[in-house]
């Protein structure tokens, strides 16, 4: 039916490219279909009731937040599904069992499976109406899953919950990460625009909803969501918390206090707070879908060596470098504290932030903390940048180069880094794909430190 992987994926998007021209509104409620994906999940048997689900929304971090959940369920002995999105280098990232990416093969079969419910589902659609292709991509994971018979699975949510097509998946917990301003023209203006998205992922099937330190605004509007569906909310904050957040050379260490355990020196590979607050998170999410406190002995064991490539990555390399996807100031003050922990000089920052973020934030918050600056572009022909604008923001601050390409931009920051420097990448996920692609980090198996 679908002659390789890359016919599998393109037909992915068909159904939402034809329903582009009739398309009305903004928004996301006024756009989305996300109850196509419901029907046909019911069409394919509704694997996902046959699942245990967590599902993972917010603003920033959900991905990270995921992954930890995921490494601390595979700690106790657990067969873990694991569904991000999006992918960084190789599409089958977005589904794995235990760390390991699906095989192209396996997704065809269950791609395959779907088609011809789907087929039949769009010669009934109206016009406009659409196959969300994360949607589609759920339910091969759905699929999958129920076959392999995982034991428990996360789900990331898109960039809403309340009209994503991931969310039309059944499930028993949620985890809230920061809700940021963010996809405003889809979402709405207001913080508690967003925040009333993100909330969507909270229903009355749910047993907790765990919620990452919010700004007030968010919280009220995701309290009010778990109130009115009978559904108990634990924030970072007020019903657990972090405690000693401090940085070594390659950890992040930290305390966090819940109501089922006290868990103190908790050492986790990923560098930042934002990391040590996204785990805190997933403890709480874990011991809420196990009924009891974490076994410290496994949870250092998921902590201390798990791999997540591209989030605030160091690749221990002379010059040593640094990657991580700072697309706005509050990204970058995070990546600024893991800059400053770093003893190397000199630094030298690679940056590529397209103009629909907020490339003058970090170019703001890193500048003050870098010896030089290259101002790049990834080549992905959907993203637009203004070389210019962000070199010339930079130049106020440090030496600035502009080059076209991350390749040509990386060659001159390891020459001006010199053996001892730091080279720090910074920007949108297609540059840190770029970069990860550059230094040959694998992205495919996550069972194995790189």
């Amino acid at each position: 039916m679908f002659a390789s992987f890359h016919d599998a994926i393109g037909y992915l998007f068909e159904s939402y490219h034809l329903a582009q021209p009739h398309r009305r509104g903004q928004y996301d409620k006024d756009t989305r279909t996300p109850h196509l994906t419901r029907q046909l999940l019911d069409a394919v048997g509704s694997p996902d009731k046959r699942l245990r689900t967590i599902k993972v929304t917010g603003s920033k971090g959900k991905g990270s937040t995921a992954r930890l959940i995921a490494a601390l369920l595979e700690s106790q002995g657990l067969k873990v599904g694991l569904f991000t999105s999006p992918h960084l280098i190789d599409f089958t990232e977005r589904i794995r069992m235990n760390g390991k990416a699906i095989a192209e093969d396996e997704w065809i079969k269950w791609q395959e499976t779907l088609y011809p419910l789907m087929e039949d589902m769009r010669n009934r659609m109206a016009p406009g109406e659409y196959f969300g292709p994360v949607g589609i991509v759920a339910c091969v994971a759905a699929l999958y899953f129920a076959a392999q018979k995982t034991d428990v699975n996360v789900f990331e949510l898109g960039r809403g919950a309340r009209f994503d097509d991931v969310n039309q998946l059944l499930g028993e917990i949620a985890a809230i990460t920061p809700v940021q301003l963010e996809h405003r023209d889809l979402l709405g203006p207001e913080l508690t625009d967003i925040a009333w998205n993100k909330a969507g992922v909270i229903d009355q099937g749910l047993k907790a909803v765990i919620a990452a330190d919010q700004a007030k605004e968010a919280l009220a509007v995701i309290a009010a969501e778990a109130h009115d569906q009978g559904v108990r909310l634990l924030a970072l904050g007020r019903d657990f918390h972090l405690e000693r957040v401090r940085a070594e050379s390659d950890k992040t260490v930290f305390d966090l206090i819940t109501r089922r355990a006290r868990y103190a020196g908790v050492r986790l590979s990923l560098l930042g707070r934002n990391q040590a607050e996204n785990a805190g998170v997933a403890i709480a999410t874990v011991e809420n879908w196990l009924g009891g406190a974490l076994p410290e002995s496994s949870l250092q064991g998921a902590f201390a060596n798990l791999y997540w490539p591209g989030r605030t990555q160091r690749l221990m390399r002379r010059p040593q470098v640094l990657i991580d996807g700072a697309i706005n100031r509050d990204n970058a003050m995070h990546l600024r504290e893991v800059i400053e922990q770093i003893d190397a000089v000199p630094k030298v920052l690679v940056v590529g932030v397209p103009v629909d973020k907020d490339g003058s934030g970090v170019i703001a918050v890193l500048a003050p903390v870098v010896d030089a600056v290259w101002v790049t572009k990834a080549q992905n022909p959907h993203l637009t940048f203004d070389l210019l604008r962000l070199g010339e923001e930079a130049s106020r601050s440090v030496p600035t180069g502009r080059s076209e390409r991350l390749e040509d931009a990386l060659t001159a920051a390891k020459r001006a880094a010199g053996a001892n420097g730091l080279v720090v990448v910074a920007g949108t996920q297609s540059l840190v794909a770029e970069a990860l692609e550059y230094y040959r980090v694998p992205t495919r198996d996550l069972s194995v430190s790189w």
